[in-house]
């Protein structure tokens, strides 16, 4: 779309053609007594420009020819010299800087020759002609207000090639932001909900197996679920609140957060059914900025989730948090590394089981901190056994915020000693 697509612009250059070039005639008239002098006939000549440059530019050819047939009658009928021609001159302009951009210069420029034509053909006709260094000036003039409409429709389209390029940007931008943010509150959904159900369904046997030797322990299975399900019911508000766009009056966070004061509970809720776990969490994790603390929490949440669903025969878990000191030459970027591992002594899930949400939401969230995850069979037995090859481990490792981890400090996100996952939940 050209600058003078729209009618109003091409109205404004309408009328100041037909001021410059009624006027400006008027007073040429004076200037050469050989001139015929001006009428109705000669303005109305004169007007056929403007009106051209308001209705006929969507036809470009069109406007441009009756443009230059009008002053080329103009001239030869006899009246002066000069202004008459900056109504065709306009009609270029007009059709240079409107309609399809290539089109537009190959008419505009077929009609500047179309113009010098008939210029030189009324000269030749007219006694009074102006000398050829003249007509040879008012070629050139021509030619630079061709020059730099043709510079300012260039323009133009850079302008609207660029406003093109940000609004696909943008709208690229915002379609990511808003898939980034699905997958966000998809994975904050299934770690709350995965966790939670499957809290819920090893204390319900619990306490259907008890339920006819033990009932006080039977009674305090039921408490823990019903604990279990009203937290789950919390979080799930939480997130469902992120989606409603619900961030209250009270200056609360628009989402939910999670921290390592939490752990504890989560041990509380993967033991029973005979599965015990052991937390070690390091002193100097407890400075954790609160996004990394999110991160971690979760990872052990969806770990002993995977324990507790897949984990056959699986009786302890290790759970550690540490923050160690990257070893590097002085002078190199580095600094301390988090690293969160679960490590459980089952026998592992059945072989040909599909890669789920679980694993992949911990490799996003490590991953989106900067990290990787590594999650395979454990490098030696699992902890209480003395089988070899028992054992699953997950195990976590992201730098600290303003720290870059040493390259290969990091384990592969395919597994231990490069062997991939054996287990992984399914959808």
């Amino acid at each position: 779309m050209g600058p003078l697509d729209r009618r109003r612009p091409r109205a404004f250059l309408a009328v100041v053609l037909a001021v410059v070039s009624v006027l400006g005639s008027a007073g040429a008239t004076h200037g050469q007594p050989g001139a015929r002098p001006l009428d109705l006939v000669a303005v109305a000549l004169l007007l056929v420009s403007p009106l051209a440059l308001v209705l006929l530019v969507p036809r470009p050819v069109v406007a441009v020819a009756v443009s230059v047939a009008a002053v080329a009658v103009f001239l030869v009928a006899g009246y002066a010299w000069g202004p008459a021609l900056a109504g065709p001159v306009g009609v270029l302009v007009g059709v240079l800087l409107s309609g399809p951009a290539e089109r537009a210069r190959r008419v505009a420029w077929g009609g500047a020759v179309l113009l010098a034509g008939a210029v030189v053909a009324a000269a030749a006709l007219r006694p009074d002609a102006p000398p050829p260094a003249t007509l040879l000036g008012g070629t050139a003039w021509t030619v630079v207000v061709l020059l730099v409409a043709g510079a300012v429709r260039d323009r133009s389209v850079r302008l609207a090639a660029a406003r093109e390029a940000e609004r696909v940007a943008r709208a690229e931008r915002e379609r990511t932001a808003v898939a980034d943010e699905r997958l966000r509150i998809a994975r904050e959904v299934h770690d709350v909900l995965a966790h939670s159900l499957s809290a819920i369904t090893v204390q319900a046997g619990v306490g259907l197996h008890l339920l006819d030797r033990d009932p006080d322990q039977a009674r305090s299975a039921l408490t823990a679920i019903r604990t279990t399900s009203t937290e789950a019911l919390d979080e799930v508000r939480a997130v469902l609140g992120i989606v409603r766009g619900e961030d209250g009056d009270d200056g609360a966070p628009l989402a939910p957060t999670w921290d390592l004061a939490a752990l504890p509970r989560l041990v509380q809720q993967a033991e029973g059914g005979g599965l015990s776990v052991a937390l070690d969490v390091g002193a100097t994790a407890a400075d954790l900025p609160d996004r990394l603390a999110g991160v971690v929490y979760r990872v052990v949440q969806e770990a002993l989730t995977n324990v507790r669903r897949h984990a056959r025969g699986a009786t302890h878990v290790d759970v550690r948090v540490d923050v160690d000191l990257d070893d590097v030459p002085v002078g190199t970027p580095g600094g301390r590394l988090v690293t969160v591992t679960v490590t459980d002594d089952g026998a592992g899930a059945p072989s040909g089981v599909e890669p789920g949400y679980g694993l992949r939401g911990m490799r996003e969230r490590v991953e989106s901190a900067g990290g990787s995850l590594a999650a395979g069979p454990a490098p030696e037995p699992g902890p209480g056994t003395g089988t070899a090859g028992r054992g699953f481990r997950v195990r976590a490792v992201f730098p600290w915020p303003g720290t870059t981890s040493r390259p290969g400090t990091t384990e592969r996100s395919h597994g231990t000693d490069g062997a991939p996952p054996r287990r992984e939940e399914a959808p």
